[in-house]
């Protein structure tokens, strides 16, 4: 004679902590969303899961037009090959565009308790020219702590300093490489200031990255980051936010609106032809780290440069290539460049 008990589902006897392991292993909110249909038990467990993956098809506002999308960013970039010398910064404005249903922030209110949390974005940021390749990575508080930027152009074609805007020597290229750096400023903020109605909603998360399925760029925010914005908001000072339309107030409004980037102090290396162990040959490769001026006080020489080889191993480290190409580019000849507040 069989007992009731033989007819149970065999999930019923696993503990809860269990079943949070198991959200948690799975991570993909799509299909953590899909698991609350199961049982009442998933779906009152679900809410609970505290380390999350949230790939984005779409980020827009009721109000984008698909054809704008990179106007603005086209623009700024214009402005400034212009006139890298006379940044100014753009009006602030405060107001927040109304989200669709694929905000962000709408969709994690559907969980309680979010530790760790990755933002994977559809694409990079950047239009970049065929066969230029850009990598970055920007930690944040309530504002940019430091950012490392990878940059090169694949192949050996001839010419390739012309190419990056110049002649040889220290100068060659300069105004591209800058360009290069302040797209990538200019991305990483708009992914902070995207992220920073989460960041205020979910008091518990520790960990935040906020990547690209191209993996051209990360924004990492760790615990005393993620801290910090969080009572920079509280105490009234609203993040700097900058409304730099293109005029005619379309586009993804989280690359139309940015947290401020602070006056920054940007050391460059660059070698204009590298070749590396597996084959790779880069033209023009660049790299950049890049650290408020008000960013910890007077620092030697010594301290900087040994600053600038764990940030910029850091930044790269899983990936053999481009940790070979920043071991190589650490050893050459660096130069200061200084930025203003944009």
């Amino acid at each position: 004679m069989e007992s009731e008990s033989d007819y149970s589902d065999g999930f019923d006897r696993l503990p809860d902590p269990l079943i949070h392991l198991m959200f948690n292993q799975i991570s993909d909110i799509k299909t953590l969303i899909r698991c609350r249909s199961v049982s009442k038990r998933f779906n009152s467990l679900v809410p609970q899961a505290d380390s999350l993956l949230l790939r984005v098809d779409r980020v827009i506002s009721s109000t984008d037009s698909d054809d704008d999308d990179d106007s603005f960013f086209i623009a700024f970039l214009r402005s400034i090959i212009k006139s890298l010398h006379h940044l100014v910064s753009p009006s602030k404005a405060l107001p927040s565009p109304a989200r669709s249903q694929n905000s962000p922030a709408q969709i994690l209110r559907e969980f309680e308790r979010i530790r760790n949390l990755q933002i994977e974005l559809p694409s990079g940021d950047l239009r970049l020219e065929k066969g230029t390749t850009i990598r970055w990575k920007a930690d944040f508080g309530k504002t940019l702590k430091s950012c490392v930027i990878l940059g090169f152009r694949s192949g050996d074609g001839g010419g390739g300093e012309a190419e990056l805007g110049g002649g040889g020597g220290a100068g060659g290229g300069l105004k591209m490489r800058v360009v290069w750096t302040i797209s990538a400023l200019i991305a990483a903020s708009a992914r902070h200031y995207m992220m920073l109605e989460v960041v205020n909603e979910h008091k518990e998360l520790e960990n935040l990255v906020i990547k690209d399925r191209e993996d051209e760029g990360k924004v990492v925010m760790d615990k005393k980051g993620l801290k910090e914005c969080r009572e920079s908001q509280g105490e009234g000072e609203e993040a700097e936010v900058n409304n730099a339309s293109s005029g005619n107030g379309v586009g993804l409004w989280w690359r139309n609106n940015r947290t401020t980037v602070p006056a920054v102090r940007m050391r460059m290396r660059h070698e204009a032809r590298m070749e590396l162990s597996g084959g790779t040959k880069m033209v023009g490769a660049t790299l950049v780290v890049v650290r408020p001026t008000n960013g910890g006080g007077e620092r030697s020489e010594v301290e900087e440069q040994n600053g600038d080889v764990g940030l910029a191993l850091g930044a790269f480290g899983d990936d053999p290539v481009y940790c070979e190409a920043v071991e190589g580019l650490l050893k050459s000849r660096s130069y200061i460049l200084e930025m203003n507040s944009f």
